[in-house]
Order: structure tokens, then C-alpha cells, then sequence
């Protein structure tokens, strides 16, 4: 019986000591501050989506949605008239569009290159890079296939 009691009084020694050691950082902070109920974080997370759309957006998205259908129409004129659009009567002249094609290819292989180097050298921060490249790589990419 003695030594349950010396057992148990180590244990409590050990864990206050324990407590005592761990630095302030590593002790749990409460997520939620200001004794704020969950009634609280629902709401301030469901009015971003619940509330009414601001005017200023619609009218950016009218703006978007105008330039995105002119850029559909140049391209849908461009398909149905040929190259004569740019001004390129003589159908072996191609010089704007290999050069613009020669560009955007060349955008993407920047963007492969910082990737690989990247990756080669074995960097434990390239993820967000890596992604960013990647991201201009495809872009590009769709770019010089218009």
C-alpha cells in the first residue's frame, strides 16, 4: 500500500512538473475568443454567402461578361473569315501569329522551367512557387492555342 501512495503522489509530481515545463506557446488557445457561443461563428461565417450581392459586383460581372462574349465574337469571326482579319491577305504570311504563338510557348516554358529547377534541387518552400508556375504554364498554354 505504501508504495501505491508513493506512486500516485510521483504521478501528481511528475504532471505538475510536466505543466510547469511547457512553454506558454505550445498550450492549447481557444479558437473562439471573447466567450463567443457557435450561434455567433455561424453567422459570421453564413452572411458572407447569405447576404444580398452588392450592385458595384453585378456591374463588374456585366463588364466581364461583355468583354469574355466580344472576345468570343472576334474569335467566332476569326474562325469563319481566316487570318484576312488581321490583314494578312497573302495566306503565307503568317508573321503576328508565330510570333505570338513563338511567345506564349516560350511563357509556358519559363514557367516548367522554374518548376523543375525548383524541384531538382530538392526546395522545401517551392510548393506555392511551383503552383504559381504551373498556373502561368497552363495559361499560357490556352493563350497560344487561341
Amino acid at each position: 500500500m505504501a508504495t501505491t501512495t508513493q506512486d500516485s503522489s510521483m504521478d501528481a509530481t511528475q504532471a505538475a512538473l510536466l505543466a510547469k515545463v511547457q512553454p506558454a506557446e505550445l498550450q492549447e488557445q481557444p479558437l473562439v475568443t471573447n466567450n463567443r457561443d457557435f450561434n455567433w461563428v455561424t453567422d459570421k461565417i453564413c452572411r458572407i454567402v447569405e447576404t444580398k450581392t452588392p450592385t458595384w459586383w453585378w456591374i463588374c460581372m456585366a463588364v466581364a461578361l461583355m468583354t469574355a462574349s466580344f472576345t468570343g465574337l472576334g474569335l467566332l469571326w476569326l474562325v469563319s473569315s481566316g487570318v484576312g482579319v488581321w490583314g494578312l491577305a497573302n495566306p503565307i504570311n503568317w508573321g503576328w501569329a508565330i510570333v505570338n504563338f513563338v511567345f506564349w510557348i516560350g511563357i509556358g516554358h519559363a514557367g516548367t522551367l522554374i518548376s523543375a529547377v525548383l524541384c531538382l534541387l530538392k526546395q522545401g518552400w517551392r510548393t506555392s512557387i511551383n503552383r504559381a508556375a504551373e498556373a502561368m504554364t497552363i495559361f499560357a498554354v490556352v493563350c497560344a492555342g487561341i
